[in-house]
């Protein structure tokens, strides 16, 4: 009896350590992410010039994010030629709350939880790997697929953005009692903040501002003010932007704003403002973020959210380097 309940113990044992096994390296990232992260890896592949059918396995992935010069599952030595511009780029990322990110860095595949070797990340003034919050943005995403297009290079993401803020704090000529009409005067002038974040970290002979990445807008829609005057706002801070760093011409993408419309009333206006600017702004793009994963709140992008927004910010700075 008691050796028949010790056999009937260890098949369950092995059962679930069968089942945890499976479900380990895909964590909480659902089927549309995977479809996102496996189109990009699928793309490493062809550019390596290797066979594969399609299926992709996250212990591939991991293995292509951490060694992208070799893929030891089919023993190939890295066949991309090094390339003579070893410049850095520099990515400038702000906004507002879907920026600064609900995604949940536990839930992330483990090769994705760890910063890529070639990028560094700063939050605020700090440098920081990316495993160390529990919460992310875009970064994650986009700093995987550009570790991946550019592995020779170094790349620096510089991330600086604050939750509930519009466009008055944000404003190149910040004035508190603008800011206060959308409760934003406690934050201060967060163009000045921007600016010195990003000052400390480009100071380095051979640093390229390679382009800035903008999420914001959905307090904006929650005001008639601030909605009707959003294509102004945004000009002048893109424009004062460029100047202060001597870059007139830098990448601008803003990623579109699609918030619950019974609690942004001004939601069309901002979104119609954002699709009338990049005609006006030049060098810039508006990144779709149709059908992304969102929290309960329907108005934060979740674990998968975040990690496809980042994808298709990459996706779009590399559509433009063609």
């Amino acid at each position: 009896m008691q050796t028949t309940q010790l056999i009937h113990s260890v098949i369950v044992l092995l059962v679930f350590c069968f089942l945890s096994c499976l479900s380990f390296p895909v964590n909480a990232v659902s089927g549309s992410a995977v479809e996102e992260i496996m189109t990009d890896i699928n793309r490493q592949y062809q550019r390596l010039g290797l066979p594969n059918d399609g299926r992709i396995t996250f212990e591939e992935m991991a293995l292509l994010d951490s060694r992208p010069y070799q893929i030891r599952k089919y023993n190939v030595v890295k066949k991309i030629r090094k390339s003579s511009d070893n410049s850095e780029l520099i990515f400038i990322l702000a906004g507002q709350s879907n920026m600064t990110g609900y995604g949940t860095t536990a839930q992330l595949p483990l090769a994705y939880q760890r910063t890529p070797p070639n990028v560094q990340f700063y939050l605020n003034d700090y440098p920081a790997e990316m495993s160390t919050f529990p919460r992310f943005g875009p970064e994650v995403g986009f700093a995987h697929t550009l570790a991946r297009r550019f592995p020779h290079k170094s790349i620096k993401l510089i991330k600086f953005a604050v939750g509930g803020t519009s466009l008055y704090a944000w404003a190149p000529q910040w004035r508190a009692d603008k800011a206060r009409l959308t409760h934003n005067a406690n934050v201060g002038s967060l163009f000045k903040k921007l600016l010195q974040t990003i000052k400390i970290h480009t100071n380095k002979r051979g640093s390229q501002l390679a382009g800035i990445l903008w999420m914001q807008g959905e307090t904006d829609a929650r005001y008639p003010s601030t909605a009707n005057n959003y294509s102004r706002h945004l000009s002048q801070f893109v424009t004062a932007l460029r100047q202060e760093l001597k870059a007139p011409h830098l990448a601008f993408f803003m990623g579109a704003i699609n918030p619950p419309p019974q609690f942004f009333p001004y939601l069309q206006v901002v979104r119609k403002a954002q699709r009338e600017l990049i005609t006006s702004i030049d060098n810039s793009q508006l990144v779709s973020t149709k059908g992304l994963a969102k929290g309960n709140d329907h108005l934060h992008y979740n674990t998968d959210g975040q990690l496809v927004l980042g994808i298709r910010f990459a996706r779009a700075y590399i559509a433009a380097m063609r």
